[in-house]
């Protein structure tokens, strides 16, 4: 039988660098790098279904150091909104674990800055959160007298044995993760938003790993305060994740504060961040660059085109067993 389909929608993005590195390792040395970075190619594929039924899916092709690609389909969903105050949901969406992570998704033109702040990084880039989530979100936005009130509520799949494991079509312990983030716009502060966020879940066992042999309750609490009106942009958010194992609860923790003035088509940037991570937190040990962490990290933007950022960055980053020192120029474009 024919019948009508549906339109689709394509936008993509992508980037490239060209990166600067002087890495100083303890007990190792020190390492000079400097190269040509490709970035990945992120496709946004959207059809509306119906007057209150859309879907939605972000497709990556990432590239690796030998050459190969990978793709990831890093967000699909099918979204019903039936009201301004409920809409519902299903599929892989970004975990409402603060602002950054519901308001910037993978495409670095998107960005002010070259790179997602470090508590903020993706799970299979070392990032310590879960930002993707694997089942029913339901969300709204109330118009009040004082302003207006946001709410987004998941339930889903809960992290793997790891925590770059996103569990897509299972759930090894049948524990759902759930979220909640509220934020709040007045109107008396336009471009004002505060909002908090907090997170449940139970990780499973690995019993690969010494001291892995039980689970890990996890309990992520956050708190965001956003003023974006131009010329200004500030952002300032943390993220306290606690892990009880072992009759223990051990406190990690990471944040940063944006800050940008916008000059025409220029905009100047600075951006701190921090992690601090526990050393009786089993779940992050051993992974890479998942330490105590301080970085600096200037830059300015130049909007060149509609579709086309041009960026100019350094960072500093001191962290608890090396420290480096970058200088990135970037060319952003969506087409």
């Amino acid at each position: 039988a024919y019948f009508n389909r549906p339109n689709l929608d394509l936008a993509g993005f992508t980037n490239v660098n060209y990166d600067v590195q002087h890495l100083h390792e303890d007990g190792v040395g020190n390492d000079d790098r400097n190269f040509f970075e490709l970035g990945p190619l992120d496709l946004f594929i959207t059809s509306e279904i119906a007057d209150d039924v859309s879907a939605l899916a972000e497709v990556l092709f990432e590239f690796e150091d030998g050459g190969e690609s990978a793709v990831d389909v890093e967000r699909l969903l099918l979204k019903w909104s039936p009201l301004q105050e409920f809409n519902a949901s299903v599929g892989r969406v970004h975990t409402p674990v603060g602002y950054w992570n519901i308001r910037y998704h993978h495409a670095a033109f998107l960005y002010t800055t070259v790179e997602r702040p470090l508590v903020f990084m993706f799970e299979d880039d070392g990032g310590i959160l879960p930002v993707h989530t694997i089942g029913l979100e339901l969300a709204g936005t109330f118009d009040t007298d004082p302003g207006l009130f946001q709410y987004m509520f998941d339930v889903g799949n809960g992290r793997g044995i790891t925590t770059d494991a996103i569990q897509l079509v299972d759930d090894l312990n049948d524990s759902k993760r759930v979220s909640l983030m509220l934020a709040a716009r007045p109107f008396a502060a336009e471009g004002l938003q505060v909002g908090a966020n907090i997170l449940w879940d139970e990780i499973p066992p690995n019993p690969a790993v010494v001291g892995r042999e039980d689970h890990i309750y996890e309990l992520i609490s956050g708190a965001h305060f956003v003023y974006e009106a131009e010329p200004f942009e500030i952002l300032v958010e943390e993220q306290v994740v606690r892990h009880q194992e072992h009759g223990d609860a051990h406190y990690s923790h990471g944040g940063y504060a944006q800050l940008a003035y916008a000059i025409g088509a220029w905009k100047p940037y600075y951006r701190f961040d921090w992690l601090g991570i526990s050393k009786g937190a089993t779940f992050y040990a051993g992974l890479p660059g998942v330490e105590d962490t301080q970085q600096h990290t200037f830059g300015i933007r130049f909007d060149w085109r509609t579709f086309v950022a041009l960026k100019l960055e350094a960072r500093l980053r001191d962290s608890k067993t090396f420290h480096s020192t970058d200088g990135v120029a970037q060319v952003s474009f969506g087409f």
